[in-house]
């Protein structure tokens, strides 16, 4: 079993320790990172290059070159076509997930049922009162102590994640679900993706999106990302650069990192789930 990520973001270099050391508390030992940087005299990439070798996780590939819209699914699809019996923990470097099950016993749920992936969903955590704090070497679960339905919330972005999956899956763009394959039920076990998005540098990277997309800088496809930057940085911008955590529509409530702490969770995942519909191969 292998961990997965395509690790570049503006945060990466604060997260990643913080991402290890979940994912090693799972079990997992096997870390196939890509970095990706613009290029590699890049002060973030021999920065984030450094924090990769003091946690014993040496990248396994780096690329350079501007962000493209298909750039990190491509990278990751590269990692699990070498072992494509392997399973894979897909996440982002924002993406901690907490399952319902230890994952060993999840994975050998997989087995005995013949399924290819497991899916979930996102739980955004926010800071107290909405505020973007910066990250830092402190306990996240404690820093963002609130969690809900904010990126569907603001921007009506699509919550659903496929976390787990066998080498050979297809997955699609951002792992929001698969092309095809079996997965497991959400009966069975369906993946709570703690989404460490709404930090400091959140305004600066939606900005910069929206820069970068609208100037062709960066190549997309789909005018969705630039639609769900623009909501998010409306929303900021309403309330004072906080997530307004007053909002019920997104199901904002403490918790903290057990698979039963947010009262709302089985709301969350019924209002994901419908998003189904939404995807296109």
């Amino acid at each position: 079993m292998h961990v997965v990520s395509v690790v570049g973001s503006q945060d990466a270099a604060a997260l990643l320790p913080h991402f290890v050391e979940h994912y090693r508390s799972m079990g997992a030992e096997s870390f196939q990172l890509v970095c990706h940087a613009e290029a590699p005299s890049d002060d973030s990439y021999i920065h984030l290059r450094d924090v990769c070798r003091a946690l014993g996780v040496e990248p396994l590939h780096s690329h350079f070159g501007p962000w493209r819209e298909r750039l990190n699914q491509r990278l990751k699809e590269y990692v699990m076509s070498r072992r494509p019996d392997d399973w894979y923990v897909v996440a982002d470097i924002d993406e901690f997930h907490v399952y319902s099950h230890p994952l060993g016993e999840l994975l050998e749920k997989c087995e005995r049922l013949g399924v290819d992936h497991v899916n979930g969903c996102f739980l955004d955590r926010v800071g107290a009162d909405g505020e973007l704090l910066k990250v830092d070497t402190g306990s996240l679960w404690k820093r963002y102590p609130l969690a809900g339905a904010v990126s569907t919330g603001i921007s009506k972005a699509l919550p659903l994640k496929t976390g787990i999956a066998r080498g050979r899956v297809e997955l699609l763009t951002g792992h929001h679900s698969t092309v095809s394959g079996h997965g497991l039920s959400r009966s069975e076990g369906f993946i709570q993706v703690h989404h460490f998005k709404w930090t400091e540098s959140a305004l600066l990277r939606l900005r910069h999106r929206v820069d970068s997309l609208s100037q062709v800088h960066w190549q997309a496809e789909n005018y969705a990302l630039i639609r769900e930057a623009k909501a998010a940085l409306t929303h900021l911008n309403t309330h004072g650069g906080r997530i307004n955590v007053d909002d019920g529509g997104l199901r904002i409530a403490p918790c903290g990192h057990d698979y039963a702490d947010h009262p709302l969770w089985d709301e969350i995942a019924d209002e994901a789930e419908g998003w189904a519909w939404t995807l296109t191969y």
